[in-house]
């Protein structure tokens, strides 16, 4: 490197498995999680040591240390949602965002994880790199109570088109983690969804709907939830966004959005 460059080692900071995925807002105090703290590239040159910050909504001049002097690696780290509250010393509500990184310490100089005006951490095109986690950020969200999504729902988006946009939809509870969707054609099975609380997520497991009779040759029609970012419940603004798969015992006619709205 030239003389006067010091050469940065980039921290690689992520989610420890098994954590809260998210901040609740109908409880924020009881969050815990873990961030394991490493170097991205393991066998160069390191920092004299890290310390690991956070910074609440993007407030970069007010960002807190959560533990200073790391300079073992890899090292897991503690997130609580009452280590939170009493370090910016007012409480979490929905919307909140916590970005969690490292000031880097070399020869006396320090790298900040949030530089003060914004640009990139440590240089630009770090997190460009393969695999690459300078930060992590964990977000409170509205919390889901079943409670809250009983009775009837306008269709919004309906891309199977069996209930109608513009239309009503009922749906009930089957137990705190489970609604239904009535569905609206005589004899077919409720949609079943069952909703992780842990971040808003749900599931359809693979379910039969019904055989539509006469006229439609491939008798059962089933249902599943395919992976992706539309499988939710929006507590906050009263939404369930869900995209089926459609199948028959001879295929699949595809995927399709349902978006209900309060």
């Amino acid at each position: 490197m030239p003389d006067g460059i010091v050469y940065i080692n980039q921290p690689q900071i992520t989610k420890v498995a098994g954590g809260d995925p998210a901040i609740l807002d109908t409880d924020p105090l009881a969050f815990a999680s873990k961030v394991s703290v490493d170097l991205y590239f393991k066998d160069s040159e390191k920092p004299d040591y890290l310390d690991i910050v956070v910074v609440k909504n993007g407030d970069a001049a007010n960002a807190k240390v959560l533990k200073g002097n790391v300079n073992a690696y890899p090292v897991e780290i503690d997130i609580t949602g009452q280590m939170l509250t009493d370090l910016f010393e007012e409480q979490i509500v929905s919307g909140d965002q916590f970005d969690i990184g490292a000031n880097y310490i070399k020869s006396g100089k320090t790298y900040l994880a949030f530089p003060l005006g914004g640009g990139a951490s440590y240089g630009p095109g770090v997190s460009g790199q393969p695999g690459a986690s300078p930060t992590v950020r964990y977000g409170a969200i509205c919390g889901f109570e079943a409670d809250d999504f009983l009775g009837n729902f306008t269709v919004v988006t309906d891309g199977w088109a069996d209930f109608g946009e513009g239309s009503t939809a009922m749906v009930t509870k089957v137990d705190e983690s489970t609604l239904s969707i009535t569905y609206p054609i005589a004899d077919f099975k409720p949609i079943l969804l069952k909703v992780d609380p842990a971040d808003n997520t749900i599931q359809v497991a693979r379910q039969e709907l019904g055989d539509y009779g006469p006229g439609w040759p491939y008798g059962m029609l089933y249902a599943t939830s395919v992976a992706g970012n539309d499988n939710f419940v929006d507590p906050c603004n009263g939404r369930i966004s869900v995209r089926l798969g459609y199948t028959v015992s001879a295929g699949s006619f595809g995927d399709f959005l349902l978006v209900l709205q309060r």
